[in-house]
C-alpha cells in the first residue's frame, strides 16, 4: 500500500473514531433538540408536528429526561434500583419555593440549596441502606419508604403549608424583573431552552462518570458487587458517591418544576406517580446508558399524550392502551430502545 493510501486510511480511521465520539453525537442530538420548537411548527404536505406535540409537552418531556438521567447515575450505573427519587425531586421543589416566598431568596440560590440538602439526604439514605446491605427489591422498598416519609411529613408540617403547598411567586414578590435572573419568563420558549441546558449539564456529568475510573467501578458493582469488593474496589464509597451526585441533580429538576408550574404540593412532587415518571424514561430507553433516558422520555411522554388525545372513546381506555404499549416495549426490547441499533446492526 502506498504512503498516500496509508495516510488516507489513517485520516479516515481518525474521522470515523471522531464521528462516533460523544461530542459529535451529543452536539447533533442536542442541536436537534434546540431546533425542535421550530421544527414542530414547520408544515409539510398539510401536516406539522405541532398538531400532536406542544411546547409545554416538550418541556415536561425534557424535565423527566433530565430527572431520569440523574436517577440513572445511581440506579443504572450501580444496579441499585431506587424507587424513591421523588424525595430528592420534592426537596428541590420545596427548598426553592420556601426560600423564595418566605425569605425572598433568589430561586437560583434556592436551587443550589435544594441540591445540597437533597445530597445530604441522599448520603443518609445511602448510609442506612448500604451499611445494612439492602439490595434488590429491599433497596427499592426502602427508598420508596423515604419518599412516602417526605410526602406524609410535608402534609403535616405547618411551616411547609401542609397539603395546600406553595404557589409560585411573581418576580415582583422577590424584587426582580422577569428574566433569567428571576427564573421567570413570560413565555414557554425560554423555559424550554433552560431545561435543555440543564439536560446538557447532567448528561455531560453522567457521561464523564461513566467513562471515568469511577464509572468502571460502578459498573463492576452492578455486575457483581462481591467480586468487585474482592479485588479491592471500595464499593461502599462509590455507591455513596453515585447516590449523592444523583440526589443533587434530581433536586434541580424539582427546582425547575417549581418555577415552571404554579403549585407545589406534597402529592405532586413526592407522590408515587412521580417516582414512576422519574425512572420510566431510563427503563424504557435503556438503563445504564447515557442516551437511553433521553430517548425513553421522548417516547414515554409524547406516547401518553397521543393516546390521551386519540383514545377517548371510553374513560380510562387511553391509560390501558398506554400500559399495554409500555409492556410490549419492555417485552420486545428488554435492554431498552437503545438496543434497537444493535438489533438492526445484526440484521444487516
Amino acid at each position: 500500500m502506498s504512503r498516500d493510501a496509508l495516510g488516507t486510511e489513517t485520516v479516515r480511521a481518525r474521522l470515523d473514531a471522531w464521528s462516533y465520539g460523544f461530542l459529535l453525537k451529543g452536539g447533533a442530538g442536542f442541536g436537534l433538540l434546540a431546533l425542535l420548537p421550530m421544527i414542530i411548527e414547520f408544515e409539510l404536505l398539510g401536516f406539522s408536528l405541532g398538531s400532536v406535540l406542544t411546547l409545554k409537552m416538550l418541556i415536561v418531556t425534557l424535565v423527566f429526561a433530565y430527572a431520569s438521567q440523574s436517577w440513572n447515575i445511581v440506579s443504572g450505573f450501580t444496579g441499585y434500583f431506587s424507587f424513591g427519587h421523588a424525595a430528592f425531586f420534592g426537596i428541590g421543589a420545596y427548598a426553592t419555593m420556601k426560600l423564595a416566598i418566605d425569605f425572598a431568596v433568589n430561586p437560583w440560590v434556592g436551587m443550589l440549596v435544594g441540591g445540597v440538602v437533597a445530597m445530604v439526604v441522599g448520603f443518609a439514605v445511602g448510609y442506612l441502606n448500604f451499611r445494612y446491605n439492602l439490595r434488590g427489591h429491599y433497596f427499592a422498598l426502602a427508598t420508596f419508604a423515604v419518599a412516602m416519609l417526605f410526602s406524609v411529613g410535608t402534609n403535616n408540617v405547618s411551616e411547609l403549608r401542609g397539603a395546600i403547598g406553595f404557589y409560585r411567586p411573581f418576580p415582583r414578590d422577590y424584587g426582580l424583573d422577569y428574566g433569567l435572573a428571576a427564573f421567570q419568563f413570560t413565555s414557554d420558549l425560554p423555559y424550554y431552552y433552560l431545561i435543555l441546558g440543564l439536560l446538557v449539564v447532567v448528561t455531560t456529568v453522567a457521561y464523564a462518570i461513566r467513562e471515568s475510573q469511577a464509572g468502571l467501578y460502578l459498573f463492576a458493582i452492578r455486575e457483581n458487587e462481591d467480586a468487585a469488593a474482592s479485588v479491592g474496589i471500595p464499593t461502599y464509597r462509590y455507591k455513596m458517591l453515585a447516590t449523592g451526585v444523583s440526589a443533587f441533580f434530581t433536586a434541580w429538576a424539582g427546582s425547575f418544576w417549581s418555577m415552571y408550574f404554579e403549585i407545589v404540593r406534597p402529592d405532586t412532587v413526592f407522590g408515587l406517580f412521580k417516582n414512576v415518571e422519574i425512572l420510566l424514561p431510563a427503563v424504557v430507553g435503556g438503563i445504564g446508558t447515557v442516551a437511553g433516558p433521553i430517548l425513553g422520555a421522548f417516547v414515554v411522554f409524547p406516547l401518553a399524550e397521543f393516546f390521551r388525545v386519540n383514545v377517548d372513546q371510553v374513560v380510562g381506555l387511553d391509560d390501558v392502551v398506554y400500559g399495554v404499549a409500555l409492556v410490549a416495549i419492555a417485552l420486545l426490547l428488554p435492554n431498552g430502545l437503545i438496543s434497537l441499533r444493535e438489533r438492526f446492526g445484526r440484521s444487516r
